[in-house]
This record gives structure tokens, C-alpha cells and sequence, in this order.
């Protein structure tokens, strides 16, 4: 009589803790922790074209979609080797927001009147960035040369 009455305590045992198990299991899963990308300044080592390019960035948005983000109420803004930009018009646009678990593709881009727009080169920024320190990325495309230069800071 004893064993089953030992039995019987152990099976509601672990019963009790496999309902408490299960219950833990329902709980909501975490709320997504924000970042946001802050643009800094653009250097251009080497224009892509005679002259000047006329540039402007563009990022993926949490649905795939590009949005342009600077310059913020320009079509473009012209680069030429040696032109240092400020990026920081661009801060306020809901794309540069993301989760620390998600990840965004800068693209830099030459708009042209005359043809296709040249890429200029991307960059792949992860939300795990986040920090603070300045992060500097090299961009190469159609024969330009270009530094971008941002931070993922935690919001």
C-alpha cells in the first residue's frame, strides 16, 4: 500500500510540474528592443564619372521596400573625391529604425538623367551594432569610392 501511495504522490508530482511546464510555455514572448541607425557623413575618395556624381541613399524598409533616406528634401546631393557630407538630414525617417535582431541594406546610388541610376556600392548594417560607436564602411561601385560612416544607437 505504501508504494502505491508513493507512486501516486510522484505521478501527481510531475504532473504539477508539468503543468507548470506547459503554463510557462504560454507566456508572451518578448516585445521586440528597438535601435536606431544614425547616419553620419559620406567621403568620396573617387567620383564614378567626369565631374561629379550626383548621390543619394536609399535603405530597405522592415517589408523589402527602398526608401530613400538623404539627402532628406533633395533629389541628390553632388559628390566629387574629397567632398565630405553630412548624412544627418536623414535621421528622422521611420526606416532607420529596426529590431537588434534585424538588419537594413544601405545603398548608395548615382542618379543619372540620361539611363539607369549606377549603384555605388551597399552595406549591410545589423541591428547588434548597437552601442554607440561609429561604424565606417567602405562603398565601391561603377568605379566610384565612397565612406559611410553611422552608428546603431539603442532607443
Amino acid at each position: 500500500m505504501r508504494k502505491n501511495r508513493a507512486a501516486r504522490l510522484t505521478a501527481v508530482a510531475l504532473l504539477g510540474l508539468g503543468s507548470l511546464g506547459a503554463f510557462a510555455g504560454t507566456a508572451q514572448a518578448e516585445p521586440i528592443d528597438y535601435v536606431r541607425i544614425e547616419l553620419l557623413e559620406l567621403t568620396c575618395h573617387q567620383n564614378s564619372e567626369g565631374g561629379h556624381d550626383e548621390a543619394y541613399i536609399k535603405i530597405t524598409d522592415a517589408n523589402g521596400n527602398a526608401v530613400k533616406v538623404w539627402p532628406g528634401s533633395l533629389s541628390y546631393q553632388t559628390m566629387g573625391a574629397g567632398y565630405v557630407r553630412s548624412l544627418t538630414d536623414a535621421d528622422g525617417n521611420a526606416a532607420l529604425v529596426l529590431g537588434k535582431q534585424q538588419a537594413r541594406t544601405l545603398t548608395l546610388w548615382d542618379d543619372d538623367t540620361t539611363s539607369s541610376d549606377d549603384k555605388l556600392g551597399s552595406t549591410l548594417v545589423t541591428g547588434s551594432e548597437f552601442g554607440g560607436e561609429t561604424q565606417w564602411r567602405s562603398l565601391e561601385g561603377s568605379g566610384g569610392v565612397y565612406t559611410i560612416a553611422y552608428r546603431v544607437i539603442d532607443i
